[in-house]
């Protein structure tokens, strides 16, 4: 099934929209004007990724150990413990 041009417009009100509200949160209307030319032109919003990638936002799922690592870590400290 063929999208039509009002779906394909919804959605890219919608990623504009979202983008718009991450940047007022992140750091206010300065940089939705820095990131939208002056604010005139939202449509720039609708293309690439605007995220922060420091350490303190992003959650990868490499960073934690999974769900067998945590298990093997208790048992080795219970062992340890036990001893």
């Amino acid at each position: 099934m063929k999208k039509t041009r009002a779906e394909r417009r919804l959605q890219r009100k919608r990623v504009i929209c979202k983008k718009i509200r991450f940047l007022r949160k992140s750091g206010g209307e300065e940089y939705v004007s820095a990131w939208s030319g002056g604010g005139k032109k939202k449509g720039r919003l609708a293309k690439g990724k605007i995220h922060c990638s420091c350490p303190m936002c992003r959650r990868k799922s490499y960073d934690n150990l999974s769900h067998t690592d945590r298990k093997k870590l208790l048992s080795g400290k219970q062992q340890i413990e036990d001893i």
